[in-house]
């Protein structure tokens, strides 16, 4: 959807030059609703709504990440993968499984599927760090 519209903004700026999402993107979205075209107004207020979500989350992501990374130390890529793959194994949006790491950390949490595919993430990690540590003790 972005490329979309920063296409559309050059192509707006080059003389002679149209494209259909052109008046979409040079005109703001107050001048798109009196020409009938209601719909992308809405489609970018969902777009703020999405993006004000995604901003308010981010920091118990970040808390996470770090919790993750001194209890299991592991990089941040390591970490982030934990929390991934514990949202996507129990269907689990990934801000409500780091808020459940931040609640771990600040005290007891009752088990939960969440908790559960959290520690099979941890010694998947682990499982894959011997791994690599036996194969480079192997070559050398």
């Amino acid at each position: 959807m972005r490329r979309r519209s920063l296409a559309a903004l050059r192509l707006a700026t080059l003389p002679g030059t149209r494209h259909p999402e052109a008046k979409e993107a040079s005109d703001g979205p107050d001048d798109a609703a009196p020409h009938g075209d209601a719909a992308v107004v809405d489609r970018l207020r969902e777009e703020n709504a999405q993006l004000r979500q995604a901003l308010g989350s981010r920091p118990v992501i970040d808390q996470a990440r770090g919790i993750l990374m001194a209890a299991e130390s592991c990089s941040p890529e390591q970490a982030w993968d934990i929390l991934r793959q514990t949202s996507q194994h129990t269907n689990t949006k990934l801000h409500e499984v780091a808020g459940e790491v931040v609640a771990s950390a600040t005290g007891p949490v009752a088990p939960g599927a969440v908790h559960t595919e959290l520690r099979a993430a941890v010694a998947r990690l682990r499982a894959a760090r011997s791994r690599a540590r036996s194969e480079a003790a192997r070559r050398t």
